[in-house]
Parts: structure tokens; sequence; C-alpha cells
């Protein structure tokens, strides 16, 4: 018995892992890791060369592959969160329209299904995705409220979690379903666009802290380019060596900090 027991957790580990593998290569994680790697070892090289004149430092530099990696991470996130709300109003707009001319929820979510099929035409696209799933338990006869919340949970997106929430307890206690998904939309669209007006208005704010950033850089390139017997000495000395690696680490302190104070989440 605890033989068969063992087995049927290894298979379940398995099928875990594998379950796991599948969804990290669907997401796009390794395009996310590629980018990292290639940009960090591009960043490496570019520094090994201008702060220390030497492709030997481009080994002490692979630290920097981490930070590289986290930032392009959180900016796939924020695609991807931008990507699932976006989608998230199409799917409610469609649901409300279905819902209105006399739909039941059920058929609600299959004629979104072929409506945002048809919208994205790649099939790609996570929201269609996610509707893919709802539609088959559906078809399994699982709860509606069921696949939303499940949807939720895997997307970790706030908006269609409530969203989920207020549904399960609106057809348990038999609540007007389109006056739900009309509160929803119009809370979700006015959050995205304050959320719009806030980086149109952050982007000058931002630009400015990129030259900030690279001005150090820049100024190190014109002066070798320039004058190269005048920066010399930062090369040759190791007192010059330690000077440009404060220079890089503070860099890297510096728009970590910058990234934090303008990273504005509603």
């Amino acid at each position: 018995m605890k033989s068969m027991a063992h087995k049927r957790q290894e298979r379940s580990r398995r099928f875990d892992a594998k379950s796991r593998f599948r969804r990290w290569k669907e997401e796009g994680h390794w395009k996310t890791l590629l980018w990292s790697v290639l940009a960090g070892e591009s960043l490496a090289g570019i520094l090994a060369v201008l702060a220390y004149d030497s492709l030997f430092w481009m080994l002490p530099l692979q630290i920097l592959l981490l930070p590289v990696h986290r930032v392009m991470c959180a900016k796939w996130q924020q695609r991807q969160r931008m990507q699932h709300l976006r989608g998230f109003r199409e799917l409610l707009q469609s649901l409300m329209t279905s819902l209105q001319a006399g739909y039941s929820m059920e058929n609600a979510c299959r004629v979104s299904l072929r409506e945002l099929g048809s919208l994205y035409r790649s099939g790609k696209h996570p929201t269609v995705r996610q509707l893919q799933k709802i539609v088959r338990g559906i078809e399994l006869h699982r709860a509606v409220e069921q696949m939303f919340m499940e949807y939720a949970e895997e997307t970790k997106i706030e908006e269609i979690y409530e969203f989920a929430v207020v549904l399960h307890i609106a057809k348990s206690t038999g609540g007007n379903v389109v006056d739900i998904l009309k509160n929803s939309m119009e809370h979700l669209q006015n959050k995205m666009e304050v959320s719009e007006e806030l980086q149109v208005s952050l982007s000058g704010r931002i630009f400015e802290k990129n030259i900030m950033l690279l001005m150090p850089f820049g100024v190190l390139l014109y002066l070798r380019l320039a004058n190269p017997g005048y920066v010399d000495s930062l090369y040759r000395l190791s007192a010059g060596n330690l000077l440009m690696s404060i220079v890089i680490a503070g860099t890297v302190l510096c728009f970590f900090w910058t990234e934090k104070i303008m990273n504005v989440e509603l």
C-alpha cells in the first residue's frame, strides 16, 4: 500500500512539474530569461571596455545579470498585467452585451469566446486562453463563478478577483449580473484611465532619470574619444578601477531607487 501511494505521489509530482513547465513555456518566461542573459552580457561587455578597458572584467561584472533579470521580469510582468486588464475589459464588454440580449452567463461566455477569438486572431492572447478554460469547464458542468475564481487565482489580478467574488455572490443570491458587469467595467475603465494619465505625466521624469543615470558614462566615453590620455590613470591604477566600480554600483542602486519611487500601482 505504501509503495502504491508513493508511486501515485511520484506521478502527481511529475504531472505538476510538467504542468508548471508547460505554463512557463506558454507564458513566455523563457523569452524573458533569454533576453535577460543577452542584455546582461551586452551590458557587462560595454562596461568592461568603457570603465575598465579590459574584457577580463566581464567575469566579475556577471553579477549584473541578476539585477538585469529582475528588471526584465518586472517589465514583463507589468506588460502581462496590462494585457490581462485590457483583455478582461473587452471580456466584460462582450459579456454585458450578451446578457443584455437575454443570454445566460454560460452562453454569454461562449459568445465572448467567439468574439475575442475573432478580435485576437493569433489565439495566444492570455484572455482568450483563460476564456477557453472557462468554456471547457462549463461544458463539464462546472460552476461559471468557480471558473472565474480560478481565472483570478491564476492571473493574480485584483480586479478579476473582485469580479469573481461579486459574481459568486450574485449567482448565489440571485442578483442582477448585468448591473454587476456594468459597475465592474466602469471601475476598471476609470482605473486604467487614471493609470495611463499618471504614466504620461511621469514619462518626462523617467526620461530625465535615464539621462542622469547615463551621464557619467557618457562623459567618460566623450573623454576617451576626445582625449584618451586624460583618463588613462583610471585604467592603469587600482584606485581608478575601484572608483569605476563604485560608480557602477552607485548607478545600479540609484536606478532601483528611482524605479521604486516612480512605480505607481493603482
